[in-house]
């Protein structure tokens, strides 16, 4: 819909201009950035401050402040074409995330799908995509790939991780990979069919990783194969895009308790420690019960490539996914053609 950005208009112009215009405003003094919005996790909390918090490392359930959750120093902090460390980025993810707290809103509310407006669906779209790409949980599996990149020519591939010339690396690699795919990927999700899974019991979660792809048979799918697409807008919705089209701008539908299972366990499956719930919800969270696995890089050879184009041995193709898992599932070929990666373990 938008050509990887190129072909924007309306509100999604302006949307692009007030993040260019962040590139030329005075710096940020913050260095705490939320990686999950504030204003986002509000829909869970019921005095705007707080929120029922489920550390799945710990097994600590308990009451947190929403300014010290999905927070890290210096997160966003990247090193400018001057040479010059700035938090501007995280002046421009003010940008992202009124845009997400404006659709986010609209569709905890949305009760004629006929009110949305073709900026409504980019701007979901985008907001989604963003979400998706800007978590701890995708900066640590995009590290994890690149340690294993790395590791088979060091010559060729540069590591990103940061180190005592650069503390900064990581973050402006990562930033910089995210505002290069945000369009392309909001392109793929607005082919998508919006459905609202509106439940009236307010059983739905959500976690420091919000934008969900399920995984099947511990293997997450990819955006063009998944058949959801999850985003938790509220204890009382779900926003799910479906690969199942019917035409419509959006589908609200009665969340069944096998609707709302499948939201919960994709939260569980998919969140990187942090589960979120709301007053009413507290009861949900297993105090105690801790989770070992969590999503991981994924690395198997295969014969052709993504194209379809079938590679002659002794040569191999190597695909990079996700899985649940408690550690980097490796398990490539014996023909010596690939290096040990022991380092993409040593990842917190």
């Amino acid at each position: 819909m938008t050509a990887g950005g190129r072909s924007l208009s309306g509100r999604t112009r302006e949307y692009m201009d007030d993040l260019l215009d962040q590139q030329r405003a005075p710096d940020s003094v913050s260095r705490r950035h939320h990686y999950v919005p504030r204003s986002y996790l509000r829909q869970w909390s019921s005095d705007s401050k707080r929120i029922w918090v489920h550390d799945t490392v710990t097994g600590a359930v308990k009451q947190l402040g929403l300014a010290d959750v999905c927070v890290k120093e210096n997160f966003y902090r990247v090193v400018g074409s001057d040479g010059t460390p700035h938090n501007r980025v995280e002046l421009m993810f003010g940008v992202v995330d009124s845009e997400l707290r404006r659709v986010q809103v609209l569709l905890a509310n949305l009760e004629d799908p006929d009110q949305l407006e073709f900026d409504d669906l980019l701007g979901l779209g985008v907001s989604m995509a963003v979400q998706r790409m800007r978590t701890l949980q995708q900066r640590r599996v995009q590290l994890q790939y690149n340690k294993w990149l790395v590791a088979q020519n060091p010559s060729q591939h540069q590591s990103i991780d940061d180190d005592i010339d650069n503390p900064h690396r990581l973050a402006g690699v990562h930033t910089e990979m995210l505002f290069k795919g945000m369009w392309q990927a909001a392109d793929v999700l607005t082919t998508r069919q919006i459905e609202v899974w509106h439940d009236p019991q307010g059983r739905f979660v959500t976690c420091d990783a919000p934008v969900l792809i399920p995984f099947k048979n511990n293997v997450r799918k990819g955006l063009m194969s998944a058949p959801y697409i999850l985003w938790p807008v509220s204890p009382y919705r779900a926003v799910a895009l479906s690969n199942e089209l019917v035409g419509e701008k959006a589908l609200i539908r009665t969340a069944t308790g096998k609707l709302v299972g499948v939201a919960t366990h994709g939260v569980e499956q998919g969140r990187e420690r942090m589960i979120f719930a709301s007053d009413e919800q507290r009861h949900r969270l297993l105090e105690g019960k801790t989770f070992r696995r969590r999503t991981q890089s994924r690395l198997r050879c295969a014969n052709h490539t993504p194209q379809g184009e079938r590679i002659p041995p002794p040569g191999c193709c190597v695909e990079w996914s996700e899985t649940f898992a408690a550690a980097p599932d490796v398990a490539l070929c014996e023909q010596g053609l690939h290096s040990p990666a022991p380092a993409m373990s040593s990842i917190p």
